[in-house]
């Protein structure tokens, strides 16, 4: 039995946390899919869509109503920080 060197060892963490990155993000794709397939039932069905899709939608508008105008501004600024950040990387 041999021992692994400690860059076989970086090498089989950096694969392992990949996976996990993307376990996640596919994760996070699959819950917004949910929330825009729940938003469309509602449009579709309006509040006879039931107690499940009409708490959604609460929780949506009042996320909608908290979030402040500076918020939306940093939200932005960082989103562009990290595309430029990606474009030159």
């Amino acid at each position: 039995m041999t021992i692994p060197s400690p860059a076989e060892h970086r090498m089989t963490l950096a694969r392992a946390l990949a996976s996990a990155q993307e376990l996640f993000l596919r994760l996070t794709e699959a819950g917004f899919v949910l929330v825009g397939f729940i938003v469309l039932v509602y449009i579709l069905l309006g509040a006879d869509s039931g107690p499940y899709v009409g708490s959604v939608i609460a929780n949506l508008t009042g996320l909608i109503t908290a979030v402040t105008p500076q918020a939306l501004v940093g939200i932005a600024i960082v989103l562009a920080l990290l595309h430029l950040a990606k474009r030159k990387g």
